[in-house]
């Protein structure tokens, strides 16, 4: 006859196995660095007369982005300089998501990480602004993992600054759609509107609470 230990035991374990696989199910991958699906490369501010410089590699079971963020003279503004994917391999469908989750480390504070994804404009864009933009707070010195509502990408930034100009809270119209959450097509980490040094390690990158 089983005890009332061995069945408060049991019924532990079970709880247990449920709520890992809940995580589990709760979290979809889109992309994994020590086998990426995808190919990326970098790309630095095309305004001329800019001086920023980058290089991506994906090498050692991470995203490797280094480089700097420099004023670009004829603006007297930083520049940008991105890590975007460079093939068109379709991605996964994050659409029953809350945001993304990204395991990342810096080496340094610098405060003009980026990330954004898909192809949207919205009506009155600024000229250069497609795919919805949120800031990104990676952990500096060891890696952590951070993770970003979609309710904090926006597709109507500025495109000089990386700054929102309207946001998804302010106006849904301005939140990332379903159509591009179930492809994002295209995917940018960028370093942008602050000068500085940039070393960026990104393990992955995943949907959240789907």
């Amino acid at each position: 006859m089983e005890s009332a230990s061995g069945r408060t035991a049991a019924r532990g374990f079970l709880l247990c196995t449920a709520a890992l696989a809940y995580a589990q199910a709760s979290t979809i991958v889109i992309e994994d660095f020590s086998a990426a699906r995808h190919e990326w490369e970098a790309m630095n501010d095309p305004v001329m007369g800019g001086q920023s410089y980058s290089s991506v590699a994906v090498q050692n079971d991470v995203l490797n982005f280094t480089g700097s963020c420099e004023i670009v003279p004829s603006l007297q503004a930083p520049g940008f300089i991105t890590a975007r994917n460079s093939d068109s391999e379709d991605w996964a469908d994050v659409s029953s998501c809350k945001g993304l989750s990204i395991t990342a480390k810096a080496a340094t504070n610098y405060a003009g990480y980026r990330i954004s994804f898909g192809h949207a404009h919205p009506i009155g864009g600024k000229f250069f602004a497609y795919g919805y933009k949120a800031n990104m707070r990676p952990t500096v010195g060891s890696f952590g993992t951070v993770s970003i509502p979609f309710t904090n990408f926006t597709d109507f930034w500025d495109d000089a600054t990386g700054d929102p100009i309207h946001t998804c809270i302010s106006n849904p119209r301005y939140c990332p759609d379903m159509k591009t959450l179930r492809n994002m097509k295209t995917m940018s980490i960028w370093a942008e509107g602050v000068k500085g040094k940039v070393h960026l390690e990104v393990k992955t990158i995943a949907g959240y609470g789907c």
